[in-house]
């Protein structure tokens, strides 16, 4: 059986932004959206579902600090899947990511993904 198949919430390779080139895309091209404490950007990609990249730096805080607003950001962008079918999406955290709440980050996303 499939990972994904088992585990229908899972964020597989497939889900992810993994190549440079594509990140590198993302940025130079796509429509930025500029928040206090997240910088995220959005492209239209070439596969029917919605890809995600995450940029985390130490700024934001030690590495258990940056894990948690990483799975926080991949929970509120699984959960805004629909609206974000075809896209890439690629997020830059700030210093101030480690506050943010699930709910203020779904609002992000739902603020970027809606004119998309």
């Amino acid at each position: 059986m499939h990972p994904a198949q088992a585990h229908p919430h899972r964020f597989t390779r497939e889900d992810r932004l993994r190549q440079k080139a594509l990140i590198q895309r993302t940025i130079k091209q796509g429509r930025k959206k500029v928040f206090p404490e997240l910088v995220m950007y959005t492209l239209p990609n070439t596969v029917s579902h919605p890809r995600l990249g995450l940029a985390v730096s130490r700024k934001v805080g030690n590495a258990v600090i940056r894990n948690q607003v990483k799975r926080r950001l991949r929970e509120a962008f699984r959960l805004q899947q629909t609206r974000s079918a075809g896209q890439d999406v690629m997020v830059v955290a700030r210093n101030g990511a480690r506050q943010l709440s699930m709910r203020v980050m779904g609002g992000y996303f739902r603020q970027l993904l809606g004119k998309a």
